[in-house]
């Protein structure tokens, strides 16, 4: 029933972006009961979507918040605690092509697991936006080196033209993000990025996210189309979350 009703409430969401005149339109045209009705319903959907809406944004808000406010020091110590419990995954060794991210403003550091990924002969591609397109494209790289800060200040791959690889082609997609539930559901930067990118992952590709411990809360207001993780590490523990579930 969730699910269902997850489902249309992003059906919802477009529909309302794209057509908002269409009910307006046709009501004159109904019994005036069913108009009513009509306008009632659309009122009431429109007000959860508002409210999703809404909720994201205190809860994207209140975490970030949070996060800026820790010290540089406490970040690399939780971040060298989960880059361990990370390196220790079973699922790690059979990866050949493996999606990171650059970390910024205090997310968790993921230095290490690169080092680790390029000298056991793992490939390597970090994201780079496409603005144009509202996207991204995945770029190799070999170390820190090939970074340099870029959209949003976000560091990504400094060369033009290197290797590139389709989101398809990952064995594992660690994910950045503000914050996370227990039901792998992620709370994003609000600009829809990766929610485009992860449509893409083909089955078997493992999504996995990085997190402190206050980033994963107990539920997380969710869309049908959001892709979940399949594993969140934390300073504290490994949730390891079924996809599609």
């Amino acid at each position: 029933m969730q699910r269902r009703f997850q489902y249309l409430l992003s059906v919802a969401i477009v529909y309302l972006a794209l057509y908002p005149y269409t009910l307006f339109k046709y009501l004159p045209h109904l019994p005036h009961e069913r108009a009513s009705c009509g306008l009632h319903n659309f009122q009431i959907l429109h007000n959860k979507v508002l409210s999703i809406a809404e909720k994201k944004k205190s809860l994207r808000r209140d975490i970030l918040q949070q996060r800026l406010r820790l010290p540089f020091e406490e970040v690399f110590k939780l971040s060298s605690i989960i880059q361990k419990k990370f390196l220790e995954l079973n699922e790690l060794k059979d990866v050949r092509r493996l999606a990171l991210y650059a970390s910024f403003k205090n997310e968790v550091l993921a230095d290490t697991i690169l080092e680790y990924a390029t000298s056991h002969g793992k490939e390597v591609f970090f994201p780079r936006v496409v603005r144009g397109k509202k996207g991204l494209i995945f770029l190799k790289v070999h170390g820190k080196k090939d970074l340099a800060p870029g959209s949003y200040e976000i560091e990504e791959p400094s060369h033009d033209r290197g290797e590139t690889a389709p989101v398809p082609s990952f064995d594992m997609i660690i994910v950045p993000g503000v914050a996370f539930d227990t039901n792998g559901n992620r709370l994003g930067y609000g600009k829809g990025y990766y929610d485009k990118a992860l449509e893409n992952a083909r089955e078997g590709c493992l999504i996995a996210a990085l997190a402190f411990d206050f980033q994963i809360l107990d539920r997380i207001p969710a869309e049908a189309h959001d892709v979940k993780m399949a594993k969140i590490v934390t300073e504290s523990r490994v949730l390891n979350i079924e996809r599609g579930e």
